[in-house]
């Protein structure tokens, strides 16, 4: 459309054809992955000779490209359903001007143009034509973004170029390779390498430590839109398809037909899921719940979000330093670190997972509005948590040191990352890391294993770490770190700090070398203290709240 709408064309317009264009790029996309993974699965071995190698090396270039359009096809849709959303909502915007304008007796010519009842009518021109300008801008950044995405995939020419299938052999040596190799190794690289690397491979490329950071972005947003193309393939299941799904999860579990616990009972609930109405609706439903929970997280890391330092009114797309749902890894960026002159590092505790950590993204981005810009977070899931109900059986999930022992490994590689990262801005930016509850035993853990920290704080904290009993147990490559803790009293977590012989090591509020924050008061005045104030110090403004953003600025601490 031309800049100059007008009302009619805007009254007329139809935002959500955009979803179905996406819903047709998925399939595209969808169609491409599957020839892909049919040129991945074929034999090599039925085949050789020099004729062989060509037709090898065609089928690759093959793979390879299939593999680059269905990626491409993927972020378009992504950019199409934002679009939609962005579109109607500025149409909407329009169409409720128009509607008090036309209820106070006005007219409103095609153009724009109010005339008629009472009243000087050029201010509400002023402020139709504004609004159609504002709704053919969004128009034109929409249409910009799909183009910009489609061209950054241009159609190949012959054989696939060369750099597209040397990316299956740049990410295979990243394993056993350090960090500053991978991080020279894409350094070296030209625009045209990088892009075929991130195209090929966006899963190795958004979650490999060493992968500048810019690139890991756009490697995750390639797999979340992936992640939602798979989810849409669970959707698109037959019924009968969900039903045996649905059963196989325990769908009519409990509902007393027949005696569930007997062979009859058993057969009696199946076959009501195939064949009355009501259970087949009810098996389908519990089946789509999930992917369609997914879907709208997924999405929402795919949208834009307001500015978190609260300096711009422009949104800005979300950071996505690691996305691999199957490893239950997502790691964010809140905040913009090229003008941050702090960093902090937020690792959660128990019951936090990918579709649950809505909370911990909260929390980071208060930290980040309360700086002002001075302050960027990171929200750190680097695998699974121990997940369960307020019961003794969740809590027995709690003293489990094994998750503490998984993820403490990639919590100190990640450290890495950062510190190299943070050192490429060629400024002195501090970095904290805080621990909480479960996340102290992680962040203990890690420090043992060899963190790279500026600060550490173990906020209410279920130890010191695995195998931590004293200070000397922690190896922190900065020998200089500084360490704090806090725990409010009342708060239950210390019934297991510092159990003798305790799975999460000592109990950090009492070890040497340790600086005990106080939790000090609650905005109303009362004493931060109970049940409640195991998370609300890092969620509630108070002393304790402040105190933690105090430590990662630097700032000095409220007594």
């Amino acid at each position: 459309m031309t800049s100059r709408l007008t009302v009619s064309q805007v009254e007329g317009w139809r935002p959500e054809a955009l979803l179905g264009v996406a819903d047709d790029w998925d399939g595209l996309a969808r169609r491409l992955r599957s020839v892909a993974e049919e040129l991945r699965r074929l034999d090599r071995g039925i085949w050789a000779g020099g004729g062989a190698d060509r037709g090898w090396a065609a089928a690759a270039g093959l793979e390879s490209e299939a593999s680059r359009r269905a990626a491409t096809l993927a972020a378009a849709a992504a950019r199409a359903r934002r679009g939609a959303t962005v579109l109607a909502a500025a149409q909407s915007d329009v169409l409720a001007v128009l509607a008090v304008i036309r209820g106070a007796g006005h007219q409103v010519a095609d153009d724009g143009a109010v005339t008629g009842g009472s009243g000087p009518t050029d201010e509400l021109t002023a402020r139709v034509r504004h609004g159609l300008a504002s709704v053919a801008a969004a128009d034109r950044e929409i249409a910009d973004q799909i183009a910009r995405t489609f061209a950054a995939s241009p159609p190949a020419s012959g054989a696939a170029p060369a750099t597209v299938p040397a990316a299956a052999d740049v990410v295979a040596g990243w394993p056993t390779m350090s960090q500053d190799r991978i991080a020279e190794q894409i350094r070296a690289m030209s625009p045209e390498e990088r892009r075929g690397l991130l195209e090929a491979a966006p899963r190795e490329v958004g979650n490999t430590d060493g992968v500048p950071w810019d690139l890991r972005f756009a490697a995750n947003r390639l797999n979340i839109a992936e992640a939602i193309a798979a989810q849409r393939d669970i959707l698109a299941r037959s019924d009968d398809d969900k039903i045996r799904a649905a059963l196989a999860a325990g769908f009519g579990l409990g509902t007393g037909i027949g005696g569930w616990g007997g062979r009859g009972g058993v057969e009696r609930v199946r076959a009501a899921a195939f064949l009355d109405p009501g259970w087949r609706a009810a098996a389908i439903a519990m089946h789509d719940r999930d992917p369609q929970r997914r879907i709208e997280f997924y999405r929402g890391l795919l949208a834009d979000v307001a500015d978190p330092t609260g300096r711009s009114p422009q949104t800005r797309p979300r950071q996505i330093l690691a996305f691999d749902p199957a490893r239950s890894s997502l790691i964010e960026l809140h905040g913009d670190l090229r003008s941050a002159g702090s960093l902090g590092v937020l690792v959660p505790g128990t019951n936090t997972t990918v579709l649950e950590s809505g909370a911990n993204v909260r929390t980071a981005r208060r930290f980040v509005a309360a700086g002002r810009g001075e302050v960027a977070m990171i929200t750190y899931l680097g695998g699974p948590f121990p997940t369960g109900p307020d019961t003794v059986a969740g809590l027995l999930q709690a003293t489990d040191p094994s998750y503490a022992l998984q993820m403490a490994p990639r919590l100190v590689a990640f450290s890495e990352d950062v510190d190299r990262t943070v050192d490429g801005t060629g400024r002195q930016i501090p970095v904290t890391y805080l621990g909480h509850s479960y996340g102290g035993s992680i962040l203990g853990t890690a420090e043992r294993l060899g963190l790279t920290a500026d600060r550490t704080v173990y906020v209410a904290a279920a130890g010191a770490g695995v195998g931590v009993f004293d200070e000397k147990d922690w190896n922190n490559r900065n020998p200089d770190v500084q360490r704090y803790s806090m725990t409010a009293p009342g708060d239950p977590i210390a019934w297991v700090q510092g159990l003798p012989y305790g799975p999460h090591g000592a109990d950090p509020d009492e070890m040497s070398g340790v600086w005990r924050l106080d939790t000090g008061r609650r905005l109303d005045g009362s004493v931060m203290s109970g049940p409640d104030a195991h998370s609300d110090v890092v969620n509630e403004p108070s002393d304790a709240w402040r105190n933690l953003l105090a430590v990662i600025t630097g700032e000095p601490l409220r007594r």
